[in-house]
């Protein structure tokens, strides 16, 4: 039913942030598997995981069982319906003659169908089927989500890893310049003021060192319950370990920050192919159809409706009943059988229902202009999503080539200062400046390329793609103690 987006929505003829994206040209469909292009066997294998054992993902995949049976359910509504039925009846009566009883038997197989005159069931099954197809793409946006929550939970346990790692390395780069201010100190080269200012600074980066086990830990428990992991219970217990298990798997900062080396951006392509590729977006427009066809049916229930019916079927009789012979005897009467049948059709034609079927029909309308909203909201919603991930990752690359820039500066800085210093040119002051700045552009560095990533990750899932199609129906969670 919309067909052109732009009925809606308006769209723009490009994304924004591609009128000064890289001038590297994009190399990806976003319809692949995203996270292989990071060469990080380890994500991969979560998000496979993720993809097996999610409860979220789980519950959808029932959604679709259960949509499934609806659209079988009205389906059905469109064939006869047959029934077989059996009857068994004794009778004891008395009369003048004495008492009479009669045994009787009914088989019979009732037939009924009711003529779809004018579609009314038809639009009934293939609103189903919408929704079942909207289940389904409900399914895949949420596996294209749960693959970017993976990634981001994965880079943020690396991260923290990383941070704790450069923390601890700043730790005892702190220690080695307090120890050095002491030594000054004591020999009359220094003053009171230079330790106790160092001092501060070793127990600043003690306190942002355990923030930062802290944020590990978190990182960690947010993965594990991202991968349906049952260890996360242990979070709770005074035995449990410092880090969550996953957070070992993290690459050592002492090897690098361990965050992949991001290449071409996906091909976003224009905002009209959001409608192709993004599954939710596809899943809204099959809501408008099945609101739509549903207004059919329901103006079908205030048209003439015929049934037919049709009942063949089998009758045994048998009384003690006696009947008078011409010659004047009393003879029994025999059992009676054989095949009956009784056919009929009725047509039913509305008159007055106090207008509840136009009220029926004017409220799916309402739901019909409701669906149409919702799918022009998503689908600005989709561009906006991808055009911020595309602006959002090119600001925060400038952002990072300024902050090296500075981290070049301040590292210069520091070792002039610090020659000065032990020349005896300069107080301490100078020294602890260039020493703080350092080292926050260190940890801000690593910040701002886990935000480069984690635009590129958004950029991923914004643009959907079709991958998750392919994804199979894993078995249901059974409770402990069910039978299968």
């Amino acid at each position: 039913m919309v067909d052109d987006p732009a009925l809606v929505a308006p769209l723009p003829t490009r994304y924004a942030g591609l009128l000064a994206a890289p001038a590297e040209a994009p190399v990806a469909s976003p319809q692949a598997r995203w996270w292989e292009r990071y060469d990080d066997p380890v994500l991969s294998a979560l998000i496979e995981r993720a993809l097996r054992k999610s409860y979220t993902l789980r519950s959808r995949f029932a959604s679709i069982r259960r949509a499934e049976a609806l659209r079988r359910e009205a389906s059905a509504a469109r064939w006869p319906t047959v029934n077989a039925q059996l009857a068994v009846s004794r009778n004891r009566s008395v009369g003048f003659f004495g008492a009479n009883v009669a045994d009787r038997v009914d088989l019979s197989v009732p037939i009924a169908y009711e003529v779809d005159l004018f579609a009314r069931f038809a639009s009934e099954a293939h609103a189903r089927e919408d929704e079942l197809r909207a289940t389904a793409l409900v399914m895949e946006s949420a596996a294209i989500s749960l693959s970017a929550e993976v990634a981001e939970a994965w880079y943020d346990v690396v991260t923290a890893r990383a941070r704790v790692r450069a923390l601890e390395v700043q730790r005892e780069t702190n220690a080695t310049y307090l120890a050095l201010v002491k030594l000054r100190y004591r020999r009359g080269l220094g003053e009171a003021v230079d330790v106790r200012q160092q001092e501060q600074q070793v127990e600043g980066t003690l306190a942002r060192l355990a923030e930062a086990r802290g944020r590990l830990f978190s990182a960690g428990q947010q993965l594990a319950i991202l991968l349906g992991d049952t260890a996360i219970a242990r979070a709770g217990r005074s035995d449990a370990p410092r880090d969550p298990p996953v957070a070992e798997s993290a690459p050592d900062a002492a090897e690098g920050d361990g965050l992949p080396e991001l290449g071409a951006p996906p091909a976003a392509g224009v905002p009209a192919d959001l409608v192709a590729s993004r599954p939710d977006v596809r899943a809204a427009r099959h809501r408008i159809e099945a609101a739509d066809r549903r207004i059919g049916s329901l103006l079908a229930e205030q048209l003439p409706s015929l049934r037919v019916e049709f009942l063949p079927g089998w009758q045994w009789f048998q009384t003690d009943a006696r009947s008078q012979a011409p010659d004047g005897s009393s003879v029994g009467i025999p059992p009676a059988q054989g095949f009956v049948w009784a056919g009929s059709a009725t047509m039913n034609v509305p008159l007055f229902d106090g207008l509840a079927a136009l009220a029926r029909t004017n409220a799916q309308r309402a739901r019909l202009d409701e669906q149409i909203e919702n799918f022009a909201a998503l689908l600005l919603d989709a561009l906006m999503e991808v055009e911020g991930a595309l602006v959002l990752e090119r600001r925060e690359r400038e952002r990072l080539a300024h902050l090296e820039a500075q981290a070049r500066a301040a590292d210069s800085a520091l070792e002039a200062s610090r020659a000065r210093y032990r020349a005896g040119l300069s107080d301490f002051l100078p020294v602890l400046t260039a020493l703080q700045s350092a080292q926050s552009t260190e940890l801000q560095i690593l910040d701002s390329k886990r935000q480069v990533l984690s635009q590129r990750i958004q950029l991923h899932r914004a643009l959907g793609g079709g991958w998750a199609a392919d994804l199979q129906a894993p078995e249901p969670t059974r409770v402990r103690g069910e039978r299968s």
